[in-house]
């Protein structure tokens, strides 16, 4: 064993993750905001309805993967230079020969068409697309040298451990959500950190039990591809596509514990005597098609919950019949009492701020105003604040039933698994990173204190989540509560969307990223992570299929796996479906249950809408500039809720 050649290989790996993470941790000098309220950045650019970024990406792929699978020479070279390192590192040549001819690099094909088609189809100059582009030499030499260790280690120690499991396949998973991080900081103008202090205290369950979780699913989940690794395998489809797919599941599997934990004893408050008055905000905006049926329903909660409610619609500079509509629903309230709040068009973030400022009682409730407010919404949420510690609380959310189309049966399926089973599990953990518009019900001492809703980003709902998470207050969701949702009725708007739902994501995460922002429990140190991750997994899943699909045209003894291929795409979305399944029985969305077998195409349609917000993501000048900071700012905030124990509060259901 060549100890030095080892050491010089391990400090250039480490070397590397370094190069990825500096860019994270830094600010980007772009954000001319406060930190806290005001984001200032360059407006994002809308995508044209016909999409011809989109389709060049595509396209590059598709050209990317004939060359892939055509021209052998790279993969070729690429296994010679793993062999090369590791025999130097081992001086056990012919050992090493055997491990390095089973690597199937496919997975590098999926990073570096993704880079290559980013840099493409990015809006920005030709050395920032440069820039871009080498990001992929990046993850190949990072992939390389983990190969390396991976073949040295397996065999010093005699473990199972072989750069083509799906140990290799997490480890990919890792390589490329770390450069496609770096990637996104330095090449795409993005928020900076805010300023909010850390003020949450260290609930030491709460990472115990996502650790054992996570620890637990992936356990699972390498015995089940060891015992599905049979030789015969090891040399076919099974050996790219199973360890990729079963990746794509590691998050949502890791749920099942904590959903089960959850469900053993879910404590929930029970409606008691006391009322406490409740404001209510909608932020408006040209929605005369529903603001009578969310003001009718809110007043329906109202009288359920029999406590003093009041309404503050903020009209935000609407030029259609949204004031009118919306005054003569007020004067029809029998339960609330409700006002109307104009002012010119300043965006959906500045409306519910302007209501924010007026409103006078500890609880809110925003609801947004193409939503329904279920009829027991108050009746279950007010109570959870008896507890001090909880800060926010959220519904689960249906799509309305007014309207059905296609996409209110895929999206009752999606909404099934994420609220009703993994957003249940994250509350466990406090590891619930948005309470979304349709249903959000907070404190107003913290959310003052935070600034309000940040104007200028995307995800202001999942912003101010996490905001009154870092001052020190617990997020819970509650099954019992129930809102109604608005679904686009077409691709068009679908990927409309989910563009900005994803934009958001980007958003919020520059700005919660612990690296940047400090930790704040598993809502950031491990759901932020695990979204930056998502970016690469999500686009791997986007091309896999144009891999797959040219793979076995161009090769006959791939055919005989096409059927194959075809069946694992279309599991890795199928598991969210089969944990759906109950629920949707239950909830009786039986015409949802039988469009199931197309829920694969839902799935690709939300991977183009994230490919789309990276496209219109404003590119950073060339070169950048940043500001190194501290993590966790010093700043004044509200004061701490008094600490309880870090199970949610209430008596047992």
């Amino acid at each position: 064993m060549d100890l030095p050649v080892l050491a010089v290989t391990i400090g250039l790996l480490a070397s590397l993750v370094v190069v990825c993470l500096l860019p994270v941790r830094a600010d980007s000098a772009e954000d001319r905001g406060d930190g806290r309220t005001e984001v200032i950045i360059p407006s994002f650019t809308k995508t044209s309805p016909r999409r011809p970024r989109t389709w060049t990406f595509l396209g590059t792929a598709a050209v990317l993967g004939l060359i892939f699978v055509e021209w052998q020479r790279p993969s070729a070279l690429y296994v010679r230079a793993v062999s090369a390192v590791a025999s130097a590192i081992t001086h056990h040549p012919a050992t090493v020969n055997g491990y390095a001819a089973r690597l199937r690099p496919a997975t590098l094909f999926f990073a570096v068409a993704y880079m290559v088609g980013i840099a493409l189809v990015m809006r920005g100059g030709p050395a920032r697309r440069v820039c871009v582009m080498a990001h992929s030499v990046l993850y190949v030499s990072m992939t390389l040298l983990t190969h390396v260790l991976m073949i040295v280690i397996g065999m010093v120690t005699g473990l199972v451990i072989v750069p083509f499991g799906i140990e290799a396949t997490l480890a990919n998973l890792l390589i490329g959500g770390l450069v496609i991080m770096r990637l996104t900081f330095t090449s795409f103008v993005l928020p900076r950190a805010t300023t909010v202090p850390v003020q949450r205290p260290e609930w030491k369950w709460d990472t115990i039990l996502t650790w054992s979780a996570l620890i637990s699913v992936i356990a699972v989940l390498v015995v089940g591809f060891a015992v599905l690794s049979e030789r015969a395998n090891l040399t076919s489809v099974w050996q790219v596509f199973v360890p990729l797919y079963a990746v794509g599941l590691l998050f949502m599997l890791m749920f099942a514990p904590l959903w089960l934990l959850w469900w053993i004893n879910p404590r929930l408050p029970s409606p008691g005597e006391d009322r406490p008055p409740v404001d209510v905000i909608i932020p408006a905006y040209n929605e005369e098609e529903n603001i009578v049926r969310v003001l009718e329903s809110i007043d329906v909660a109202a009288g359920r919950y029999g406590g003093p409610v009041r309404v503050v619609l903020s009209n935000d500079g609407s030029y259609d019949a949204t004031e009118e509509l919306g005054r003569g629903a007020i004067e029809q309230f029998r339960h609330a009492q409700g006002e109307i709040l104009n002012a010119a068009n300043g965006g959906q973030a500045a409306a519910m701020n302007r209501a924010l400022a007026i409103t006078t009682a500890e609880i809110v409730v925003r609801i947004d105003a193409d939503s329904v407010m279920g009829p027991d919404a108050l009746v279950y949420g007010v109570p959870w604040f008896r507890d001090p510690v909880i800060g926010s609380v959220g519904a689960m959310q249906e799509p309305r039933r007014d309207t059905v189309t296609w996409f209110h049966r895929m999206r009752a399926l999606e909404v099934l698994f994420q609220f009703r089973f993994a957003r249940v599990g994250q509350s466990l953990v406090d590891g619930v990173v948005v309470v979304p518009g349709p249903f959000t019900a907070f404190r107003r001492g913290p959310a003052l204190a935070c600034g309000g809703f940040p104007t200028g980003m995307n995800g202001e709902d999942c912003d101010l989540t996490m905001m009154i998470g870092r001052l020190g207050y617990r997020v819970a969701v509650d099954p019992r509560i129930r809102s109604f949702e608005d679904v686009p009725g077409n691709p068009g708007e679908f990927i409309e969307q989910r563009t900005r739902w994803a934009r958001a994501g980007f958003h919020v995460f520059a700005r919660h990223v612990p690296l940047r922002a400090g930790d704040a429990g598993p809502r950031a140190w491990f759901w932020t992570w695990r979204r930056g991750f998502a970016w690469f997994s999500l686009q791997a899943g986007l091309v896999g299929p144009i891999f797959m699909a040219e793979l076995a045209v161009a090769h006959p003894s791939y055919r005989q796996n096409l059927a194959t291929m075809a069946l694992l795409y279309v599991l890795a979305g199928g598991i969210p479906l089969v944990i759906s399944l109950p629920m949707a029985v239950k909830y009786r969305y039986w015409r949802s249950i039988l469009w199931m077998p197309t829920f694969f195409a839902f799935a690709f349609l939300r991977r183009l809408a994230t490919l789309e917000a990276v496209i219109s993501l404003p590119a950073r000048p060339f070169p950048a500039f940043y500001a190194m900071r501290a993590v966790a700012p010093a700043a004044p905030a509200a004061p701490a809720p008094e600490r309880r124990a870090p199970a949610t509060a209430g008596t047992r259901r």
